[in-house]
C-alpha cells in the first residue's frame, strides 16, 4: 500500500508488545490502526478491499 499511495500514507509498523501498542486492546496478531481507527479485519487482510477502504479515506481528507 505504502508504493501504492506515496506520500499520501505514512506508514508505521509495530509489535502488539510495544509502547505504542498498550493503549489498545488486542486479541489477535494482525491489527490495523488508521489515525487511530481500528479497521477491521476482512478490510485488512483483503488488498482490494485495503485500496478501496485507503482511497475513501484519503479523499475524505484532501
Amino acid at each position: 500500500m505504502q508504493e501504492r499511495f506515496k506520500d499520501q500514507l505514512d506508514l508505521h509498523i509495530y509489535t502488539t508488545d510495544s509502547p505504542e501498542a498498550t493503549a489498545y486492546s488486542l486479541k489477535g496478531s494482525t491489527n490495523i490502526f488508521i489515525n487511530q481507527q481500528w479497521v477491521p479485519l476482512d478490510i485488512a487482510t483483503s488488498k482490494e478491499k485495503m485500496a478501496d477502504y485507503l482511497n475513501n479515506i484519503l479523499s475524505e481528507t484532501i
